[in-house]
């Protein structure tokens, strides 16, 4: 018998993952609150029978986030971004948030992360792994992960995604008619966002509470064989690759598997010759 029940649940970052994430978690039956830093998309999200908030961190809006936090899930959706000052602002962002969320009826976060953080260091990597990486973008994700790790009385649950493939983002737009392009004999480590919606209802069905998961395909082919069939299936002109091996990390998502979750896109090779051309 579940000692805490979820009814709503607020998504943070209703963009290419959340809006599709949130969908499904309404079909599923629960009640969800979205936010979104745009007002064009508050009647996209209204439409699809979300509570629309329109959420701006940096202006300390607290009505508008109190507001949106009357939920008893949050789901973080937010990456920090490749820009150095975006990256730096992060973890002040989340800062406010956690002290926003620490007050509120929150009581488990679901923290979106990336599998960045993980060193390459040319070998397998789990949630266990210690090497982890010295980028900003990969120190600031981990900054932001203990954030809300430490949470008193809230129960948060890491998923540190791979690289996103899906709908509008076919993995042939990267390399299409390039050449020389290095470490063509790295494994690649991706999911598809299939798998990241699945995963996360996996976890609150599951009640998988106070734990790290990786979300990555147990499939890792080489970058010059994928990248190359994916160019050639979308353009109709291949990626030439340097047969190398630089640094890479192989990421491990056998936990989740673990835990009971079975992926829909475990073969990337066998959904690159499956998907449509978008």
């Amino acid at each position: 018998m579940k000692v805490f029940s979820i009814d709503r649940i607020s998504i943070m970052g209703c963009g290419w993952m959340g809006l599709p994430l949130a969908i499904d978690l309404i079909f599923r039956g629960f009640k969800i609150n979205g936010s979104t830093t745009s007002i064009d998309k508050l009647d996209l999200l209204k439409s699809n029978s979300i509570a629309p908030f329109l959420v701006q961190l940096e202006e300390n809006d607290r009505n508008n986030l109190s507001a949106f936090l009357n939920a008893d899930l949050l789901i973080i959706n937010v990456p920090p971004g490749r820009n150095k000052d975006n990256v730096n602002d992060y973890n002040i962002k989340m800062q406010d948030l956690a002290k926003a969320v620490s007050n509120s009826f929150i009581k488990k976060i679901i923290f979106i992360s990336s599998t960045s953080v993980y060193e390459e260091y040319n070998g397998l990597v789990d949630e266990e792994t210690k090497s982890l990486s010295n980028s900003d973008s990969g120190r600031r994700m981990i900054e932001a992960e203990n954030i809300f790790k430490s949470l008193i009385n809230i129960e948060t649950t890491i998923i540190r995604m791979a690289g996103l493939i899906g709908p509008k983002r076919h993995p042939g737009r990267f390399f299409a008619g390039k050449e020389n392009i290095p470490d063509g004999m790295a494994p690649i480590n991706l999911i598809h966002l299939d798998d990241c919606i699945g995963i996360i209802a996996h976890v609150i069905n599951n009640d998988l509470w106070n734990q790290t998961f990786n979300g990555a395909a147990p499939s890792h082919p080489l970058k010059m064989d994928f990248y190359d069939l994916a160019s050639q299936q979308l353009y109709g002109k291949g990626a030439k690759f340097i047969a190398e091996k630089g640094k890479y990390k192989i990421v491990d998502g056998s936990k989740i598997i673990f835990a009971g979750y079975q992926f829909k896109h475990p073969n990337l090779m066998e959904w690159l010759l499956q998907t449509p051309q978008n």
